[in-house]
């Protein structure tokens, strides 16, 4: 490895750091965690692991793509523009949506589980 890959992981690791600081972050990151620990508790299958985990990630990157379209246009002005506000619009519509294939996600693998451990 050169001296270059170790700068990339540096920034790469200042980037998440910047993003641990954002609150939509921390309170996905700990939905997260209770979606792992409800896996564990309920012991899923490997796909069912597969498929919380792709969630998660998901709605991770989708809030990193967030805050990376809020801050480039913060640079470009803080000015109001309605194109400006479409876009900060848009872009977190599409966390909503990551948002929304985690809580299906969620609800089709953790849904039966609890049904049968609540009704059984």
């Amino acid at each position: 490895m050169s001296k270059w890959d170790f700068i990339g992981l540096r920034f790469a690791l200042q980037g998440l750091s910047k993003l641990l600081h954002q609150k939509n972050f921390r309170v996905e990151v700990g939905a997260g965690f209770l979606a792992i620990s409800m896996g564990l508790y309920l012991q899923i299958n490997l796909q069912e692991w597969l498929w919380i985990s792709l969630a998660i990630t998901l709605v991770l990157v989708g809030e990193a793509i967030n805050t990376t379209i809020e801050l480039a246009l913060d640079r470009i002005g803080r000015d109001f523009h309605p194109t400006t506000k479409q876009a900060k619009d848009v872009a977190a519509g599409a966390v909503v949506l990551c948002c929304l294939h985690a809580l299906i996600t969620g609800l089709v693998v953790f849904g039966p589980k609890l049904w049968a451990l609540l009704f059984a």
